[in-house]
């Protein structure tokens, strides 16, 4: 596993490959520690000006690569703090250490940072915007950020802290979805795999516009929240606690129904979810859980105000019944 693991920082890592080490990292608390800490390493991706010998950030960042592949990974995570340090060092000097990919069709350069289940991965974008990636959750943008536009692009969930700039929108586009804003700090999750979607506004002016429907279109206050309702944008009252999300990674529920806690649990830990059709999903659940706690914890917190069992399968779905 480490060999993905390898694959995965240096780009090498082919799409199958990603879905089995994101599988393992779900399960292996050893591995995730050491996915985290590159991943911490990496998302120092904050590229300075070009040096007058013509060297990038994203030169620096295959030199680095290259140095990667000719070492064993329990040696590089052994030192990998050691490593740290040195990037930081030659940064003062040079450039921040930065996670490129290349679209070989557009020849445009990506930053995409990935959170694994159960864990979230704070990382602060060459505008001074802060994003805390949610579990099982990604963030790209291209490598032209902040020149003209601020275009993100997020699959999962991200609490930003936006950097005010009104010459620069800043945009997250989640497929569907566009949200825009000129200075906030705002919740947003929207998973690919599901149609669940969610804007918490914390500060500021949000609007989110349907990119395949010119009529659905929201502008959220303070302590509003958007979610999908009869397949169009719908506004109510926020129940998102700023402060205990970003110190602890606690989400608040408050009379929130079950089959939505459960599908946000699933989400968060990458698993797949059954809820046989006997479950009561309209159960009105009020209360905190922690998005490092492992899925098991969490389902018999769950039990503890609410009637039903659980199975988990392969460690890949769970099933909810009576």
């Amino acid at each position: 596993m480490r060999d993905l693991l390898a694959k995965y920082f240096t780009g090498d890592i082919t799409e199958e490959e990603k879905k089995t080490l994101f599988r393992e990292l779900g399960c292996d608390d050893e591995l995730k520690k050491d996915f985290c800490a590159m991943q911490n390493i990496l998302a120092l991706a904050e590229a300075l000006p070009e040096e007058k010998d013509g060297t990038t950030g994203a030169d620096s960042y295959r030199n680095f690569a290259a140095r990667l592949k000719k070492r064993r990974m329990k040696q590089l995570f052994l030192h990998a703090w050691r490593y740290a340090a040195v990037v930081c060092l030659v940064a003062a000097s040079a450039y921040f250490l930065t996670l490129h990919w290349v679209n070989k069709e557009r020849n445009l350069q990506f930053t995409e940072i990935s959170a694994p289940s159960g864990q979230r991965v704070k990382v602060t974008l060459p505008d001074g915007t802060t994003a805390w990636i949610g579990p099982c959750s990604t963030l790209r943008y291209a490598n032209s950020f902040n020149r003209e536009t601020r275009n993100v692009e997020l699959s999962g969930s991200t609490y930003f802290d936006v950097a005010h700039n009104p010459d620069k929108p800043f945009r997250v586009s989640t497929g569907r979805y566009m949200i825009t804003v000129l200075g906030t700090r705002f919740n947003a999750m929207a998973y690919p795999e599901n149609e669940h979607f969610e804007v918490d506004l914390i500060e500021g002016s949000v609007q989110i516009d349907n990119l395949s429907d010119d009529t659905d279109r929201l502008v959220l206050k303070p302590l509003e929240q958007a979610i999908i309702k009869n397949n169009r944008l719908y506004k109510k009252i926020s129940n998102f606690d700023n402060e205990e999300y970003l110190k602890n990674g606690v989400v608040h529920f408050k009379r929130c129904l079950l089959g939505e806690v459960l599908k946000k649990v699933s989400l968060w830990q990458g698993v797949g979810l059954t809820i046989d059709s006997e479950v009561d999903v309209n159960y009105p659940v009020t209360g905190k859980i922690r998005q490092s706690d492992s899925l098991e914890s969490i389902l018999r917190a769950l039990q503890s105000v609410v009637r039903f069992h659980y199975e988990i399968i392969d460690e890949k779905h769970i099933r909810i019944y009576r």
